[in-house]
């Protein structure tokens, strides 16, 4: 069973812990997916991270917000995903939602440094915690890399890497990748397939993201040979 404080239970489930998704939490722990919950990472609009422990080893539980979520957004990006049929209401897109992001990193995270998926259910996705002793790894904006050069060219693999996995991340930026030795991308809820409609223009959406960010330290690249490096 997971386990929490009486304190720490009351600090994390303000505005997220519904009585679904606490059930959702406790069969997760059934499975043998949630050892324990022990502080959160972050909070957000659409969801709140939380890190916990399994089998001794750091986790991040990622809870979508059911009410909160911006629902036109969200079916922007998955209408056109032949990997999902269809939803009758706000609940069932946000565990659809949770359900991209886990098969998203499903294809691509023994080829690209990220975060390792666990379990998923409803609206709860259970993965690796990139950081050390509860503490998350900082994002690109708080902590610039210390060769830019090393890691716009460790990116740009990264992309062209996911791409011929049949994968557009659709959201990268210095918010959404963290300096951890090395880059290491997260939140993929947004990312598309190759034949989704709106792939290429998310692909050239994250290279002028990257390139943009990176050239404010003296990185420059040409965003089309980018794109054909990706494409090759």
């Amino acid at each position: 069973m997971i386990k929490q404080t009486e304190f720490e239970l009351r600090k994390i489930s303000e505005g997220v812990f519904d009585k679904s998704t606490l059930m959702t939490l406790y069969r997760l722990s059934r499975k043998g997916c949630i050892d324990e919950i022990k502080s959160i990472v972050s909070t957000g609009k659409e969801s709140n991270v939380y890190h916990g422990f399994l089998k001794g080893r750091e986790i991040a539980i990622k809870i979508y917000r059911v009410e909160t979520s911006d629902f036109k957004k969200m079916e922007q990006y998955i209408s056109g995903d032949r990997r999902f049929s269809g939803w009758k209401n706000r609940r069932q897109l946000i565990y659809n939602w949770a359900k991209k992001e886990f098969k998203n990193l499903g294809r691509i995270y023994k080829k690209v440094k990220c975060p390792e998926p666990i379990c998923v259910e409803n609206n709860v996705l259970v993965m690796s915690f990139i950081g050390e002793n509860g503490i998350p790894a900082p994002k690109l904006k708080d902590l610039p890399a210390e060769n830019p050069e090393k890691f716009f060219k460790k990116i740009t693999h990264y992309i062209r890497t996911m791409y011929h996995k049949g994968l557009v991340h659709g959201d990268l930026s210095e918010y959404n990748i963290l300096n951890w030795d090395e880059p290491v991308l997260i939140d993929f809820s947004m990312g598309v397939l190759l034949d989704h409609p709106l792939a290429d223009e998310l692909l050239k959406r994250d290279v002028t993201n990257v390139s943009n960010y990176f050239r404010k330290f003296g990185v420059e690249k040409n965003e089309e040979e980018i794109l054909n490096f990706v494409k090759k």
